[in-house]
């Protein structure tokens, strides 16, 4: 497989992220863990100091004031986001949304994408329904034309990031097809259901529910052109994040773990002494590098500008096995913990909690074996495996 290199500019953002997520983030982490909850104006002055030190819209182009970074080097500074639990890792990878600036109208530019870039507004994806989740194609909210506005109907749940957002964009079905809008938060006919709790709480940000009740938005708000296949690239790209993340809190874990290791003693011996405790070290470390080659190799084929559907395979592979991976190494490292692993005031105890979910949102296990089987039924194997270039899905960055 092959793996391109990450430039000089992403290993010094990745080295500076590093030191920013133990300076600054590690001490949110260790407060929130004492409190029950994370104090939100320390996280905010956190944001600030990050957006000041560089980390925002790195994925975006440089003419709205972005790096423009490849996805190589994109997916290595998300490996150190994984390295910080409670969420707080996103702070240090605060992507634009490029997806919507690549569909968006001019008018729609300046109004919705460019306010987020400079940092006064966020926004909020509302794919997922009660009765569609990984499955896109079976979302039922709509949009019915009345003269020069579209009236919305419809349930929106797991709006990651909806409490922060100032406006969200919107997947429903609208004249036969699937269709984006920009709804800004308060308009009228858009309701917060409820926000609920979630495993990995105290989180960053909330997952709300959110229903649309005849909620009319002008034509303006509709995104041209946009619809079904523009979200399911915005999740080709979670995806290959989410296996980024897994595999620096793979990093991060096997640390403590060894660390404790070396330290704790058990009938008069360091416990990384024996068999047992080795043994699954050494299982997570080497389930780790073949995670972060999958990672790097899907990061190099999109950056090639590889098939889309090819490089969507090698993205549902990566994303499935270093999900699957980090909660197998979260395990053990509780266990090697012993009862101290089990404690909240442990990040290994934390990890457990949290990394669960990333089995589930973006597609779950199920739904990356499924693309990943009927690609290799189609395909066959070779074409996963080496590098067959093409018209690809890399310029989305």
């Amino acid at each position: 497989m092959e793996v391109g290199q990450i430039s000089e500019q992403g290993r010094e953002i990745k080295a500076r992220a590093a030191r920013f997520i133990e300076e600054e983030l590690w001490p949110l982490e260790r407060d929130a863990a004492e409190r029950g909850a994370l104090d939100a104006e320390r996280v905010d002055a956190a944001r600030a100091k990050a957006r000041a030190a560089g980390f925002s819209n790195l994925n975006m182009p440089r003419e709205v004031g972005g790096a423009d970074l490849p996805m190589l080097d994109l997916v290595a500074i998300e490996e150190e986001a994984g390295k910080a639990t409670n969420g707080l890792g996103f702070i240090v990878a605060d992507r634009g949304p490029r997806e919507l600036l690549a569909a968006a109208t001019p008018e729609q530019v300046e109004r919705w994408v460019l306010p987020v870039v400079r940092g006064e507004t966020r926004e909020a994806w509302a794919i997922t329904e009660p009765g569609a989740g990984s499955d896109v194609a079976g979302i039922q909210a709509t949009a019915i034309r009345d003269g020069d506005e579209w009236v919305l109907n419809g349930e929106k749940w797991f709006v990651t990031g909806g409490d922060l957002a100032s406006y969200y964009i919107v997947l429903v079905n609208a004249e036969g097809e699937q269709t984006l809008f920009l709804v800004d938060k308060g308009t009228p006919g858009l309701e917060l259901a409820r926000e609920p709790h979630f495993m990995h709480d105290p989180y960053t940000s909330k997952h709300q529910e959110l229903r649309l009740v005849d909620c009319r938005v002008p034509e303006a708000n509709r995104v041209p052109g946009a619809g079904g296949d523009d979200a399911k690239r915005w999740f080709s790209l979670e995806r290959i994040m989410i296996a980024a993340r897994c595999c620096g809190a793979a990093e991060r874990l096997i640390d403590l773990a060894r660390g404790w290791a070396l330290e704790r003693e058990a009938f008069g011996r360091p416990i990384a002494d024996y068999q047992a405790i080795q043994f699954m070290l050494a299982d997570s470390l080497t389930e780790l590098a073949a995670a972060r080659l999958l990672t790097l190799h899907a990061a190099t084929a999109w950056d090639r500008g590889d098939d889309a559907k090819i490089v969507h395979g090698k993205v549902a592979m990566a994303k499935l096995y270093a999900s699957e991976m980090a909660n197998r190494v979260a395990d053990r490292a509780v266990q090697i913990f012993g009862g101290r692993g089990y404690m909240t005031e442990n990040p290994a105890a934390r990890y457990y909690r949290e990394l669960r979910v990333d089995r589930i949102w973006e597609g779950t296990s199920e739904i990356q074996r499924l693309i990943i089987a009927r690609g290799l039924l189609k395909r066959g194997a070779a074409a996963y495996l080496d590098g067959a270039v093409g018209a690809g899905i890399g310029a989305g960055r």
